[in-house]
């Protein structure tokens, strides 16, 4: 699946990486990072280059696109009031507090396919098969490692 590269899309604590001798910098988002960034960003977070041993790296992050989900304010339409607030507290708590959950929640953080397979299977294990839908999807770089 081809993307463009977006580097406004890099979280700023993203560590990049510049190894060029790497064997498997074609394929690790972390070098992919490192070749776009702009010419007014001189500082930041980087992989060194010592990282590299023996051909492995411990900092290699495989470059991947994934289908993200934006939004999901409607998923609870058809639930029961009864297990409404049970699994809003339980998707909170898996996607890191209150403050998180209502930024997923409003669309301004992206879902990784992980965490909407996570809330697909709560559902499903509450009687709510085939229920979530989310508000949009879109093919993304993974950056959320």
């Amino acid at each position: 699946m081809k993307k463009q590269f977006n580097y406004n899309e890099v979280p700023t604590w993203w560590a990049l990486c510049f190894n060029e001798n790497c064997p498997r910098k074609g394929e690790c988002m972390r070098f992919v990072a490192g070749q776009h960034v702009p010419d007014d960003k001189t500082i930041g977070q980087a992989v060194y280059p010592n990282a590299c041993k023996n051909g492995t790296c411990e900092h290699f992050y495989q470059l991947r696109v994934v289908r993200a989900a934006r939004g999901f304010g409607n998923i609870f339409a058809e639930v029961k009031q009864k297990d409404a607030a049970v699994l809003r507290e339980k998707i909170m708590k898996h996607l890191g507090g209150h403050g998180s959950y209502y930024r997923y929640k409003n669309g301004e953080r992206l879902l990784m396919p992980e965490q909407q397979d996570w809330i697909c299977q709560l559902f499903e294990r509450y009687g709510y098969a085939d229920m979530v839908t989310f508000q949009e999807y879109m093919d993304v770089y993974d950056l959320e490692g």
